[in-house]
């Protein structure tokens, strides 16, 4: 009964987690450059991620690739931000066992402005009390992260910088 319970809670933080998400993404984002955004919730092991970041910090430009050596760059930076130890580290062992990336410029539109979205599920062999972004150590056009998260029993907002790239919050 009670791992029904838990299976509960967790489909319903999942389903607060899409409609922030969708309404982060869809209605209240606005690109620029500079800035990304990052989503949390974390519910006792389980722990997820969104980061939405403008494409120009992460590769450097926003249009179509044009060139074999744009194309190139956009497969090895894909490539490396497979590894979540290049966007976050936590203070507790946390392991992914979901992630979704995607190429910003697949789609096919007539958008000047390219947001890069990457999100990962994790869990965690205890409870974490700090995230710590990596980003900012290696995407040097990237100024703040705006920062909002949902734990079980609070929730808070806040700006990141390279100066101070994590969220700590009492267990």
């Amino acid at each position: 009964m009670l791992d029904i319970i838990k299976a509960a809670k967790l489909a319903m933080i999942c389903f607060m987690v899409g409609c922030v998400f969708s309404t982060q993404g869809h209605q209240h984002y606005h690109h620029s450059h500079g800035e990304g955004e990052l989503f949390m919730v974390h519910d006792k092991d389980n722990l997820q991620v969104k980061f939405v970041l403008p494409a120009g910090d992460i590769f450097g430009f926003e249009h179509q690739p044009q060139t074999a050596e744009q194309k190139q760059f956009i497969k090895q930076t894909l490539a490396q931000l497979t590894d979540y130890k290049q966007l976050v580290t936590f203070n507790a062992e946390c392991k992914p066992f979901h992630s979704s990336l995607e190429n910003p410029f697949e789609q096919q539109t007539h958008n000047s402005h390219y947001d890069l979205e990457i999100e990962f599920s994790f869990r965690c062999d205890k409870p974490a009390s700090k995230v710590t972004v990596s980003l900012f150590a290696w995407a040097k056009t990237l100024s703040v992260i705006k920062a909002q998260w949902i734990k079980e029993q609070a929730q808070g907002i806040a700006e990141l910088t390279a100066a101070k790239p994590y969220i700590e919050w009492p267990l």
